[in-house]
């Protein structure tokens, strides 16, 4: 006879425990994604370089009507807590010290993908989706390309265009915002 053997998921107040007592080392890079503990990948120059580019252009054309949030954590639910490259976030005089940023707080995600991109559109947009993120910006430095998904469901986003080289995008919240895929695709 077979047994099927069960996970143990975690919740973002166990997660928040276990930081708390010293589980993780100081500087160990994780996330809590649908009550899994998911260690992160080690962050490259290439990676880096493009997530500080973005949240650079993103610094200067928002930050008055947006906080911009870089490798900071969000709170999709009582099982997720992930940690996007860049999260562009109502703005809130206390900046989120009370409370994480959840669904309705989030103007657009981005993550930034070399060597994790298939975990991200697998795994983590589709977890933005079901949370009800309007709008999820992959980079994928890979296939040098941008993917932008919109319109979420509990399935997924209905919405998903692919932006190339010489090819501009606005975010749905800011729609007069222009942003060439070449600054980060370069």
């Amino acid at each position: 006879m077979s047994v099927q053997m069960q996970r143990r998921l975690f919740t973002v107040q166990e997660y928040h425990l276990m930081s708390e007592a010293g589980v993780f080392d100081k500087n160990e890079r994780v996330e809590l994604i649908e009550g899994e503990i998911i260690q992160m990948a080690a962050i490259g120059k290439r990676h880096a370089a493009r997530v500080d580019r973005l949240a650079d252009l993103f610094y200067d054309k928002v930050r008055t009507s947006a906080i911009v949030r870089v490798q900071n954590p969000i709170c999709l639910n009582d099982k997720s807590e992930p940690q996007p490259d860049i999260a562009l976030v109502q703005r809130r005089a206390d900046f989120y010290e009370a409370s994480l940023p959840n669904s309705q707080d989030i103007l657009l995600l981005v993550e930034v993908a070399d060597s994790t991109v298939n975990y991200d559109r697998d795994v983590k947009v589709p977890n933005y989706a079901r949370s009800g993120i309007q709008e999820v910006w992959l980079w994928d430095l890979e296939a040098n390309c941008l993917e932008v998904y919109r319109n979420p469901t509990a399935n997924g986003y209905t919405s998903i265009q692919k932006f190339e080289q010489g090819e501009i995008v606005s975010p749905l919240a800011f729609p007069d915002f222009e942003v060439s895929v070449n600054l980060i695709l370069n």
